[in-house]
């Protein structure tokens, strides 16, 4: 496995894209299933923010010492996300709306990789050395074993599974 900070957060969201496509193509109907689904998202959602947010731009503005630095101005923390799954995590599935605040925090996030992918990500690559992602990848690897799994402002569902893999996710291997 790579140890390339840009590498491991890109794979975190091809991740989170099966969960994405995982949830949209269950049935309404299916409740449980995607109240299941939707916690894994916030789950991951949330740990990976953190990451971000907490590991890699800050290490990023610490190797580059210069807040105009076009690879720092290019960071957009993941605040509308956490926001959106402490909404998530917060309701259940039977709520009315439940769907709806889902949605919202998956197109939110799917917006934010995007743009992670498309600006911010190749600006890192362009101006960090290897040895420099090498080394904030493997402090994510470190402390992604010890991350936040639920947003410190929200408790978990009550039906959520809380161990540390989050709720199996059907078709997971």
């Amino acid at each position: 496995m790579s140890s390339d900070a840009i590498v491991l957060l890109k794979q975190e969201h091809k991740e989170l894209l099966r969960l994405f496509k995982a949830y949209r193509t269950t049935p309404p109907a299916e409740l449980a299933a995607r109240g299941e689904l939707a916690q894994h998202i916030v789950h991951d959602l949330t740990v990976h923010s953190y990451l971000v947010d907490e590991v890699l731009y800050p290490e990023v503005v610490s190797l580059l010492k210069d807040p105009a630095h076009p690879a720092v101005q290019g960071y957009q923390d993941h605040t509308a996300v956490d926001r959106l799954c402490e909404e998530v995590a917060e309701r259940s599935p039977e709520d009315p709306g439940f769907g709806q605040s889902v949605e919202a925090m998956l197109t939110a996030a799917l917006r934010q990789m995007e743009r992670e992918e498309r600006e911010w990500f190749p600006l890192l690559r362009a101006t960090l050395s290897r040895r420099d992602l090498q080394q904030i990848g493997t402090h994510v690897l470190a402390v992604r074993e010890t991350a936040p799994r639920h947003l410190p402002e929200a408790a978990p569902h009550p039906d959520a599974d809380q161990h540390q893999g989050g709720p199996a996710v059907p078709g997971a291997a």
